[in-house]
């Protein structure tokens, strides 16, 4: 029988909250198991928005949005394996201050069972002494720093990567010093995965790509649509900039 594995994760925004349980649920469906989520209310589109952006199926045979009910929830799991799932995957959205009903169910079931948990905590939720409890409870923490978290946009490193997520502006000028900080310490050429980022400016693309994309050049990982166009544009106006687009899947707005 296999033994699953039950993590958590603390979380400073909804932007840490759409981009680390979206990996989560993301290579859950890469693995062909059955994903289960609970509490993302408004959450959940944004979610399938973001499967369906990486050519991911996001209906509900490959991701089940279940009531808040651990019985229900105990059910689906066992009934999913029973059905032939290679392994279930949980996670969602806690939104209410203390431990969850939920935790009980998944600490029992992951002794025995193929079943993946990730439980995201909003810091600001955080009870006194409730981390302490929190890490005895779980096999591991997951690690969700960003180099930069306004709330609004989201800058993480992962590995010589920039993720670049939210919405960044030129009204913003400590993220475009943030992504420019993180820019000039990167290994060159220098990589931005930005698939997350939904909303970008014209003069926030001017003023990054001038400082970034100069040789041996800016890699942009995840910018169909719109923002690759942008960034093309905006390159030319400045010589000996140059910006390589690589297929990601994003599609996020500009302007």
């Amino acid at each position: 029988m296999s033994v699953g594995r039950h993590d958590w994760v603390v979380l400073d925004s909804e932007e840490a909250h759409a981009q680390v349980v979206g990996d989560f649920v993301a290579e859950g469906v890469r693995r062909g198991e059955r994903v289960l989520l609970i509490g993302v209310e408004d959450r959940e589109e944004r979610l399938r928005a973001r499967l369906r952006r990486q050519g991911l199926p996001a209906n509900a045979g490959a991701v089940l949005v279940l009531p808040p009910d651990p019985h229900v929830l105990r059910a689906a799991i066992t009934d999913s394996l029973a059905g032939g799932q290679r392994g279930v995957r949980f996670t969602g959205a806690l939104t209410t201050p203390g431990r969850n009903d939920f935790e009980a169910v998944v600490t029992e079931l992951t002794a025995t069972l193929p079943l993946t948990v990730l439980c995201p905590y909003f810091r600001d939720l955080l009870l006194p002494g409730q981390r302490e409890e929190l890490t005895a409870l779980h096999d591991a923490e997951h690690d969700a720093t960003a180099e930069y978290d306004d709330g609004v946009f989201r800058l993480v490193r992962d590995g010589s990567v920039l993720r670049l997520a939210g919405e960044l502006s030129s009204a913003d000028p400590d993220a475009l010093r943030a992504v420019l900080a993180a820019t000039s310490r990167a290994t060159r050429p220098v990589t931005w995965d930005v698939t997350d980022l939904h909303f970008l400016d014209v003069d926030a693309a001017d003023t990054l790509v001038a400082a970034a994309a100069g040789p041996p050049g800016l890699n942009l990982v995840g910018a169909a649509g719109p923002t690759g166009r942008l960034v093309g544009l905006v390159a030319g106006r400045h010589p000996g900039r140059r910006v390589r687009l690589a297929d990601g899947g994003g599609e996020p707005e500009a302007r």
